[in-house]
Order: C-alpha cells, then structure tokens, then sequence
C-alpha cells in the first residue's frame, strides 16, 4: 500500500528519557527514509510523564538543521507562556538561519490548569490561565513576533511588554506559523492568526478539520493533525482517512528507545 501524494508526513520526536544525539539521529533517518519533516516538542521536565528527563527543542533542531538538508524543522509546539516571546523569535531565528528556511514555528498556548503538563507552569511560578486567556496570550505572542520580526518597537499587552526592543532576529525570513489546537476557539485563531493549525487528533478532530477548511477557504492554509506513529501499520495510521477530509499533513509522534529500523522501513513504504 502507498500513500497518497496529496498528504504529507512528518515525526514528532519526544524529548522524554532521549539522547540528544539519539533524537539527531532520528532526523537523519527520517529524511534518508523519505518523511517531510521532523518536529521537537518542547517540555523541560520528563518528570511529568515518569522520565528521568528531558531535552530543550531547538538545541536539538539546531543539530538536526546541521545534519539534514531538505526537510522542514521545527518545535511542535513551543510553549508561550513558559518562553519569553524574545527569546522564542532569537531561537526561531538562528534556527531559521542553520536550517536555510526550513523552519515553521509551532506554537501552543500552554498548559490548562489540572492537566497532565501543568506541573511545569507551576515549577517556575507561571501563572496558570483558562482557555480565554491562554488564547489571548497566544494572539500577543503572534503580535510580537510580528513586530520583532519587522525591526523591534514597543508592545504593551495584557500579558506581553516590550519596550524599545530592536535586534532580536537577523536577516532570516520569519517562519511560518502553526498554532497546536484540540478546540474550536483555538482553530479559529489559528486560521485568523498564522499560516497553519496542527490539531491533535481526537473524537473532535473531524469537526474541527470541517471548521478549519470552511474558515479558510479560497487561500493558502495548512491544516495538519497529530497522532501517535504506529510503525507497524502500512502507512503508519490512518492516512487515506485524514487525506479524504481536506488535511495535507500528519505529524506523528515517536518516542525513546527509537526504532531507526522501523522509521526507515515506514519511510520507505511511504514513497514507493
């Protein structure tokens, strides 16, 4: 069985209990293999799932840049409330610059109070927002990184100041932008605010494709869900179906001890 050409697939590479050098070797895999992107999730406690550890995203996607030449990179999704928006566009940036443009930027709105992530908003004293306000947070990032990304100034926003900052990103174009969603509110300021939503797959999940195709209908949009890799399925899961409903890319999820043997093998059948 082979995959449709009109879906692309990406790896999601866990940080949790992973070698660094393990999770570089993963994109090497993927792109000798033949998958379209790797991405990183960005947690800095591997204590939250029972782990040993974990590891910081674009350190590992700045040695995945260096070793690959062709397929996209990226944090999948970069914590706003746990980065300051500065310091996100500096890393988004020098990524940008080691990856030739290869870059898109996920972002995602933090963690909701009493789930399973929220222990690490709590650890550096974040405060711990509702939905409403994770979303207004998310869209005071996205101006930010505008405004950065156009030559600096000030913004003063509910949760984000920036006072007279200039410097931050170098010549590099910005990358583009991919909000994580799970909910219609999120997926509607994903299709008014970036160039794409990437939303984890669920019971939900067809409803909110529906209303991400309806609300960007007639432009260029990317809608892109998340799901856990099977490598032992012919297509690695359900591609053919995401396919049928409008969506143009998977981003499936791997984790430690990786199975280079099995990506590859799922890469392969993936082009044939």
């Amino acid at each position: 069985m082979s995959v449709r050409a009109d879906i692309a697939t990406d790896l999601v590479v866990s940080p949790f209990g992973a070698a660094a050098t393990e999770m570089v070797d993963v994109a090497r895999c993927a792109e000798e293999s033949g998958f379209d992107g790797v991405h990183a999730l960005d947690h800095f406690s591997g204590a939250m799932l029972g782990h040993p550890w974990s590891r910081e995203p674009f350190t590992v996607l700045g040695a995945m840049a260096v070793v690959t030449d062709s397929i996209r990179l990226g944090p999948l999704v970069a914590n706003v409330v746990n980065r300051h928006v500065a310091l996100l566009a500096s890393a988004a940036s020098t990524l940008q610059s080691l990856a030739g443009g290869r870059v898109v930027l996920g972002l995602g709105t933090g963690a909701a109070p009493g789930s399973r992530f929220a222990g690490e908003h709590d650890a550096i004293g974040r405060r711990l927002l509702d939905g409403a306000g994770r979303r207004r947070f998310l869209g005071e990032t996205i101006d930010a990184i505008g405004l950065l990304w156009s030559g600096g100034g000030h913004q003063a926003g509910e949760f984000l100041a920036i006072a007279g900052l200039h410097g931050v990103v170098g010549p590099e174009p910005r990358p583009p932008l991919i909000v994580g969603a799970s909910g219609p509110r999120t997926v509607e300021l994903a299709c008014d605010r970036a160039e794409g939503v990437n939303i984890r797959v669920g019971e939900a999940t067809g409803a909110l494709v529906a209303l991400a195709r309806s609300r960007t209908a007639g432009r260029p949009f990317e809608i892109s869900v998340h799901d856990f890799a099977d490598l032992s399925h012919s297509s690695g899961g359900e591609a053919e179906k995401w396919a049928d409903t409008g969506v143009q890319r998977r981003t499936l999820a791997v984790s430690a001890p990786f199975d280079l043997r099995a990506i590859a093998a799922l890469g392969d059948r993936l082009n044939r």
